[in-house]
Order: C-alpha cells, then structure tokens, then sequence
C-alpha cells in the first residue's frame, strides 16, 4: 500500500516494536525488554463484511523480548503474562460497560513446541483453556488466541499472540526470544460495550475522584 512522501503505514504494530526490540537488545541482550502499544492500522486485504470489521482499526499490542532463560522459561513466562494481562483487562473492562460473555483460551502449537504449549495452558486457571495444533508458518511454533462472546452472537476471536523468531533475525543471535500479542480495542468498543453502563461507570469514576480530590486514571481500549 503506497502512502504520502513522509507517511508511514503500519498494517501490524509488533513489526515496529520487534525493530524497538531488536535495537535494544542489540545494546545489551541480557535485558528483559517490555513495550506496549496501541495504534491505527490500514491492511489492504479484504475483511469480512460484518459489523465491526474494517480496513482501517485500531489494535492494542504488547511485546516481549530477551535472550531465553534455561528450560526455556522466558518464552513461556511471556505468554502466560499477555494471557493474564489480556484476560485482566477484559474483567476491568467488564466494570466500565463492557460485556465479553462466555471465554476461552486456546493454545495451539507445532508438535516440535507442543511440551510448551502444555507448560502455558497449565498456568491459565481463569478460563477453559483448549490445546491444539498449530498449522499456521506465520509464528514460531507457539500461537495462543482468547475468544469471547458478542451479546446475541457466537464465541470469536479477540485476542491473538505468539512467539516469533523476528528479533532473533533482526540481530543474528537465535537465542533471543520475541512474544507478541494484540487485542482487537476497536472492535471490543463496536461489538462489545454497552452504552449506558459506559455512561454510568463514567459518571461513577468523576463521582468517586471529586469526593476522594484526587486524580483519576482510566484506561479505555477502543
């Protein structure tokens, strides 16, 4: 997709945060780096015609990268984290109008990954967690997905991560690790909240900082 002299078009935000990755661990490979984002995307393929779906969205992502840990423990501490952060932010989001209905987890992964596929589905006690096959080149061998249910609809996928091998190709060194993950806020705001609870949870939120002079601080996906 071409763009304007000076522009850029991101079409997946954890291609940016594995470059910040890389850089980073390029100065010193020994640190845990840990960045967040949430951005506008364009992607020029064609999305399903449903409500909610469209070219142009906005996606929160998180990212994790570091040399890996004996017995491989970064990789299936990273995925676990994002699950949890994920799954968290879904419950709060559930106190500010939001209504996820019915969850699940599924972990999918190569046969070769599938011992650390079982590690991370054992660590995830808050919802039903499924395991599968991964079948998909795209990541490294481990995929995890988290599905809600949209008010009157059928369970989807919201939530998407995995591990990937980018920055260890970014700075020639195999033993680097990158887990990234990204959940759909946009389409969270269009088929998941409820007006009236958001306005009610809003008026809450100033009711409770006014009485408390305090500062409030609420964080919003979508």
């Amino acid at each position: 997709m071409s763009a304007l002299r000076g522009t850029e078009v991101v079409s997946d935000p954890t291609n940016v945060l594995a470059l910040e990755c890389a850089g980073r661990l390029a100065q010193n490979a020994q640190q845990i780096v840990r960045l967040a984002t949430c951005h506008r995307c364009v992607r020029a393929q064609e999305f399903p015609r449903r409500p909610g779906y469209a070219p142009h969205f906005r996606i929160f992502c998180l990212a994790t990268a570091g040399r890996e840990q004996r017995n491989q423990e970064l990789t299936v501490a990273a995925l676990v984290e994002h699950i949890a952060v994920h799954l968290a932010a879904l419950q709060r989001l559930e106190h500010r109008g939001y209504n996820f209905g019915a969850r699940r987890l599924r972990v999918l992964a190569t046969g070769e990954r599938g011992a650390l596929a079982d590690r991370v589905a054992a660590e995830v006690h808050d919802v039903p967690v499924v395991r599968g096959d991964l079948e998909h080149a795209y990541y490294d061998g481990l995929r995890f997905l988290i599905d809600v249910t949209p008010p009157g609809g059928e369970m989807m996928h919201l939530i998407d991560g995995g591990a990937f091998d980018w920055v260890g190709k970014l700075v020639s060194n195999r033993k680097l690790v990158f887990i990234a993950s990204g959940f759909g806020s946009q389409l969270a705001a269009y088929l998941f909240r409820t007006t009236a609870r958001v306005r009610d949870a809003h008026r809450s939120d100033a009711g409770r900082c006014t009485r408390q002079r305090g500062v409030g601080v609420a964080v919003g996906l979508g």
